[in-house]
């Protein structure tokens, strides 16, 4: 019957019927008192006196209106219209799971997960409120134009359900979808909440697979089976599925209610597990590599200082230069030694001649090292598993494993005037315009003592570190080992 445009209860405007079942139909609505679309579920049990019916069906609505939950639809009323029974309902902008459910085309993990997480969510808060669905299905789970679940027919569902003998057997739905309902549910027994979590296994396993766990040619034909024999195992459909994925849903689908997870909570608490990435692996032994200059602290603090070595070879080159300081005046002057014609004042200018040349020995020798104890620009480098990173003059710079193509250790020229080598860490990144980016950041450590080669077709240094000490620099080479898959 086409009832488009029949208003209910003087308030309900028919506009357009969204589905039609053997218990009613589903119409979409206007409220013209509170001016807002609706759902209504029309319930037409056909003739004859159910003197519990009307009774039966407030209490269920009460209870269902209790449900006030995001991932619910609302109930909002209950009345009666010339005889019939209907439900005012939120009206959901979406579409049904059945939509998204293909043979060819099963949806992807992750999604599959959180859809049956919301789900979950939904039953959480149905059973603490003392209302079980019996009818969770594909059908009755809507997908919102914004990705959210929506389970619409709380409250319905255990009116039509919990007690099959209010009206005709021919008038009544199975207690359940065959395809999804649990098997106690077509027995005497009727089942309970552990019923929702066996449909909300089927409800996984058909979006994992594309079908519902059982088929069969009639409904009856679903229902002994079902009866009789275990639900297939999701692993032969899809061998690519997680061990826990296709575990989780065969203990959902246990034939036994007492062999299934007991609780909604307890399935919610294993979905939100399933979704989370998995840990990562533990450090492997050295753990991060960490090295820095304060900028304040003595050259020493940092590494074995080269400086006394060094300093005992300046000073035996300033030794070995001190005669020329002497000799070079007197050849200037002719002045022969031995000839007599040495006076005071020659030897005054020829000594003072050698010191001069000692003194700038010594201010030559240390350029590098005194500049580097007065500086006060510091820096740091440290490796992990997850990345390089590096603080300098030009900031905090990070460079994560993954976009990292291509790394090595290099010696390093110093710079004019400083007395050792340097070691550069050079990266070259997957992306050529972040490696372009590199050549205009200035590399953290002591660049600036260093003939630092920045050439877009080679590696790109991005920390200069120098001295090292053997031991450092066999610790900065294991912890590129650990953790680079790309170190040369």
């Amino acid at each position: 019957m086409d009832w488009r445009g029949e208003v209910l209860a003087g308030r309900y405007e028919l506009t357009e019927r969204l589905g039609r079942g053997g218990m009613g139909e589903v119409w979409a609505a206007r409220d013209r008192v509170l001016h807002r679309d609706v759902a209504l579920k029309v319930l037409s049990l056909g003739g004859g006196g159910h003197p519990e019916l009307l009774p039966r069906f407030e209490r269920e609505a009460v209870a269902g209106a209790q449900i006030n939950h995001p991932n619910v639809a609302a109930l909002y009323d209950q009345d009666v219209h010339e005889g019939m029974l209907f439900l005012v309902m939120e009206k959901v902008n979406g579409a049904p799971l059945t939509e998204y459910i293909q043979a060819d085309s099963p949806l992807p993990l992750d999604r599959a997960l959180d859809i049956a997480k919301e789900i979950s969510e939904a039953l959480v808060y149905a059973h603490q409120a003392g209302v079980v669905h019996y009818d969770i299905k594909p059908h009755n789970v809507m997908l919102t134009t914004d990705g959210r679940v929506k389970v619409v027919d709380f409250g319905i569902a255990g009116f039509l359900h919990t007690q099959p003998l209010v009206a005709r057997s021919s008038q009544l739905s199975p207690a359940g979808t065959p395809e999804y309902g649990a098997p106690e549910q077509f027995s005497i027994e009727r089942g309970d909440e552990r019923s929702d979590l066996y449909a909300l296994g089927g409800v996984l396993f058909a979006l994992l697979s594309g079908r519902p766990p059982f088929s069969g040619h009639s409904a009856l034909a679903i229902m002994r089976r079902k009866t009789d024999e275990e639900a297939p195992s999701l692993k032969t459909l899809r061998p690519d599925l997680p061990a826990a994925v296709t575990k989780l849903v065969a203990e959902l689908l246990r034939r036994d209610p007492d062999k299934r997870p007991q609780t909604a909570d307890e399935v919610r608490t294993r979905l939100a597990q399933l979704r989370e990435p998995p840990p990562p692996p533990p450090p492997p032994p050295g753990g991060t590599f960490t090295i820095s200059w304060t900028g304040q602290d003595p050259l020493s603090s940092y590494t074995d200082s080269p400086g006394r070595g060094r300093l005992i070879r300046w000073a035996a080159a300033v030794l070995m230069l001190a005669p020329w300081g002497v000799w070079l005046p007197l050849e200037q002057g002719n002045i022969q030694p031995g000839s007599g014609q040495v006076d005071g004042w020659s030897l005054l200018v020829a000594a003072s001649a050698g010191l001069g040349v000692a003194a700038l020995g010594w201010l030559l020798s240390l350029p590098v090292l005194t500049y580097l104890h007065r500086t006060s620009i510091g820096w740091s480098l440290s490796i992990g598993p997850q990345c390089i990173e590096t603080t300098g003059r030009s900031g905090k710079r990070t460079y994560r494993w993954n976009h990292v193509k291509d790394v090595t250790i290099e010696e390093i020229h110093g710079a004019t005037g400083a007395p050792y080598q340097f070691t550069g860490l050079h990266l070259r990144l997957k992306k050529k315009h972040d490696t372009a980016q590199l050549l205009h950041n200035e590399p953290a450590g002591w660049a600036r003592f260093a003939t630092v080669t920045r050439r877009q077709d080679k590696l790109v240094p991005v920390c200069v570190l120098g001295p090292m000490t053997e031991e450092e620099r066999t610790q900065l080479a294991q912890a590129l080992a650990r953790y680079s898959p790309v170190a040369q």
